[in-house]
């Protein structure tokens, strides 16, 4: 009993990845969030149609970013009828992803409505409700990028998401603590992707981004960091950058790493920078095409124990090896 309590805990140890200091503060609403979720505001017209039509906006800076995989089941004629008001139901659940709050309990949306009105339901991106459905959209967003390349089936359970939580890992489950966050929420579902797809070894301990620890450590955070970034970056930004990650440094960059960043292949920085300048399409001294599915099949239950090993794959595929050690001098070695 003694020996599988150690090792429980060993496994724990290892699959927990914590920023340090470079994380982020637990929000003050930990542990009290509503789990039956409500609109910031509501936009009411007159309906153009038989049908209500139910839309959801995040609001941000007058910015509006649309809810996605949004399903409502409106009331039926007869009820519309014989009430005034009607109550809407919002359907939330996703194919690969569980959002859960307190008592891992996943959220609700339910609101009253006039059958002959439009709705337009707005979520404010720091309120609560806004950050679930910040989080909700990346989630999606990932399903939806993996269905797209042919290469969601290998998760045959649902990933737990647990928000708000006391900090920002993965442990088994993702743990959120600022839903709007995009990149840091993109970055742990990243290490749920990457366990569950074997694709490098997982490793847990102290680090910062612009320091050098072990060659695990870093492929596994410079990996999670890269899927943000495929996820929610443009891939021919040529100012691409994470909003929130490492508030220290923030913004950062993801084409180029400054010049007072740790370098070699133990660094993180330099290892999403690597993985980001094989996909993507901005031409900056380098001219590799290689797609976000050639390196996850390349990549695929490997379980890499360093960048270093990822690169030597690469070459082993056939890609050009002028142009890969080009792009690794680059952002590995910073020269």
């Amino acid at each position: 009993m003694k020996y599988a309590f150690l090792l429980t805990a060993l496994i724990f140890t290892f699959n927990i990845h914590a920023h340090e200091s470079d994380l982020s503060s637990a929000p003050n609403y930990l542990n009290k969030i509503d789990r039956r979720l409500k609109p910031d505001s509501i936009e009411i017209t007159n309906s153009r149609g038989s049908d209500s039509q139910i839309t959801a906006v995040i609001l941000k800076n007058n910015i509006r970013e649309d809810v996605l995989n949004f399903k409502y089941t409106v009331p039926s004629k007869e009820e519309c009828l014989s009430q005034s008001k009607n109550l809407v139901k919002i359907d939330l659940d996703l194919d690969k992803f569980k959002i859960v709050g307190d008592w891992n309990r996943e959220y609700e949306l339910e609101f009253e409505a006039d059958c002959s009105k439009d709705y337009k339901l707005i979520f404010n991106y720091d309120s609560p409700a806004g950050e679930y459905f910040k989080i909700r959209n990346i989630a999606y967003r990932i399903s939806k990028n993996l269905k797209d390349i042919k290469r969601d089936e290998f998760l045959t359970s649902k990933i737990k998401i647990k928000f708000p939580s006391g900090g920002d890992y993965y442990n088994g489950t993702v743990n959120v603590t600022k839903g709007y966050q995009w990149d840091v929420v993109g970055h742990e579902i990243g290490h749920a992707i990457y366990s569950h797809a074997r694709i490098g070894r997982s490793a847990g301990g102290s680090h910062r981004i612009d320091e050098c620890y072990s060659k695990e450590l870093a492929l596994s955070e410079g990996w999670a960091s890269f899927f943000s970034a495929w996820v929610s970056v443009d891939l021919n930004d040529p100012m691409a950058k994470f909003e929130y990650m490492v508030p220290r440094r923030a913004p950062l960059e993801i084409e180029h790493v400054p010049g007072d960043v740790c370098t070699g292949p133990t660094n993180e920085w330099r290892v999403y920078s690597f993985l980001w300048d094989l996909i993507d399409l901005n031409n900056d001294n380098e001219n590799v095409e290689i797609s976000f599915k050639d390196l996850w099949d390349l990549s695929f239950r490997k379980y890499f124990p360093s960048i270093t090993d990822f690169k030597d794959e690469i070459l082993k595929e056939g890609f050009d090896p002028v142009l890969i050690n080009i792009v690794w001098d680059q952002n590995i070695e910073g020269r």
